[in-house]
Order: C-alpha cells, then sequence, then structure tokens
C-alpha cells in the first residue's frame, strides 16, 4: 500500500511533464502564406487558378480548378527569366507572366502590382492560351481552412450549401433555395436595402431579386476558394454573401 500511495505523485508528474511537452509543441506558431486567387480561362474552359506564396514572398505552389467540376488540380512552381512556370500532375505546363500597366513605367511586373497573367498552357503538341485576372489575396496560417472564418463546418460542407443555393436559384426552386438562406435575408437593389423574413417571402419576391442579371450573374460565378471577408464569403463579385448558416446577402445588379 505504502509502495503504491509514493508511486501515485511520480506518475502525475510524468504526466504533467508530458502534458506541458504537448502543449509547447503546439504553442509553435505556424508559418503564414498569402492566398493568391485567379479566374479566367484555358483555351475556352474557365477556371479558377490559386497561388500559394510563402512569408519570404515566393510563389510555392498551388492548384487549378475548372468552372464544370471544381475539382482542384495541384501544381508546383518554377520559375524561367521572370516568368512562372506552373507543373501539373499530368505533365502539363503553364507558361505564365504578369500582365498590368505598370511595365508601361518601367516598372517590373509582380504579384503585388499586376492585374493578373497571361500565358500558355502545354502538353506534348497541344498548346492552348490563358488569361487570368487576380479576385482576391488572403493571408493566414498555412493549415487554416478556407472559409475558418466563415464556419466551423468543413470547406466542403460550407461549399456544399453555397453550390446548393446556386443550382436551386438557377433551376427557379423557391423551396430548396429557401433551405439554404439565412432568414432575415438582406436584399439590396437600386440603392435600396430590405429584409426578407421566411421562405414564403424569398418565394413571393422571387421575380424581383432573381432577374435574368442576377442569375447571369450567379451562373457565371464558382461556388469554390470564394473571397471572404467579414466573417461572410462572396459568390462571383458579391452578388450574393454567405454566412455559416446560408445566404445572408443579395446583391441584385
Amino acid at each position: 500500500m505504502n509502495r503504491n500511495r509514493r508511486s501515485g505523485p511520480k506518475l502525475s508528474l510524468a504526466v504533467l511533464i508530458l502534458a506541458f511537452a504537448a502543449g509547447t509543441v503546439q504553442a509553435q506558431p505556424t508559418a503564414t502564406v498569402k492566398r493568391v486567387t485567379f479566374k479566367g480561362i484555358i483555351g475556352q474552359s474557365k477556371i479558377g487558378l490559386t497561388l500559394v506564396v510563402n512569408a519570404a514572398n515566393v510563389i510555392t505552389g498551388g492548384h487549378y480548378f475548372f468552372a464544370d467540376d471544381l475539382k482542384d488540380i495541384p501544381l508546383k512552381a518554377g520559375t524561367q527569366g521572370t516568368g512562372l512556370i506552373l507543373y501539373g500532375p499530368d505533365g502539363g505546363q503553364m507558361a505564365l507572366r504578369f500582365k498590368g500597366s505598370a511595365s508601361d513605367t518601367g516598372q517590373a511586373l509582380t504579384l503585388e502590382n499586376s492585374t493578373g497573367m497571361e500565358g500558355r498552357w502545354m502538353k506534348g503538341d497541344s498548346s492552348y492560351p490563358i488569361d487570368l485576372q487576380i479576385e482576391g489575396i488572403s493571408e493566414g496560417p498555412a493549415d487554416a481552412r478556407w472559409y475558418e472564418g466563415v464556419t466551423s463546418e468543413s470547406d466542403a460542407a460550407f461549399e456544399n450549401r453555397v453550390q446548393c443555393f446556386a443550382k436551386a436559384a438557377l433551376a427557379g426552386d423557391r423551396a430548396t433555395a429557401a433551405r439554404y438562406a439565412d432568414f432575415p435575408l438582406r436584399v439590396n437593389r437600386n440603392g435600396k436595402s430590405s429584409t426578407i423574413t421566411s421562405a414564403a417571402g424569398l418565394s413571393a419576391r422571387w421575380n424581383r431579386i432573381f432577374t435574368p442579371a442576377c442569375l447571369d450573374a450567379i451562373r457565371d460565378a464558382m461556388p469554390h476558394d470564394m473571397f471572404v471577408r467579414n466573417g461572410q464569403a462572396m459568390l462571383g463579385d458579391g452578388v450574393v454573401w454567405f454566412g455559416p448558416k446560408g445566404a445572408a446577402a443579395i446583391n441584385v445588379p
């Protein structure tokens, strides 16, 4: 009995030491990176592209995706003169250069002062033009979830909400769209703002909200790697803003 009582404090101390050590490891700072998003085309196909830039301002890689399936295709980065080469897993390459007006003043174009990139995608005998515009730049821990500032659910689950809302809006499915809306839903149009408090209210005002111009903007948007600000994610150029519970605001063009 005496030996057991004496061994208790030793075990507790060991546990405390291990817990302290684990806490020390977890407290180590996480590397910060920038994520730069682009949208544009390869040939006739609409794409999105995200580059990862480390603390030394070096592009380390990223991914791109086609608008018709939104599936990430990983990219490795290299340089060629003043340009950028991105290597895909299928052997394809993107040879890119920055574009913008800074070159008119004699300044070298960089990620910071350009408006986008242009160049060609090449694989074997195939070659297609690329034209990309910068959509946004965000900064945070390298291991952070994309929508960490919006929701606690996974990025895939959150984007699924957005995609379901967009599909329902385009299909005219009022009941489904309402399931992915966060009431009261704010609607901004012609400089005026109003709120909709229920699914019935959304259905009643459907045609005044989802105008042809609004539907075109939703159709043109890519609900993946969306820009995040003030705890919400932006679809397209801001036609719809989404919070953790769904569509929170609609800006009717």
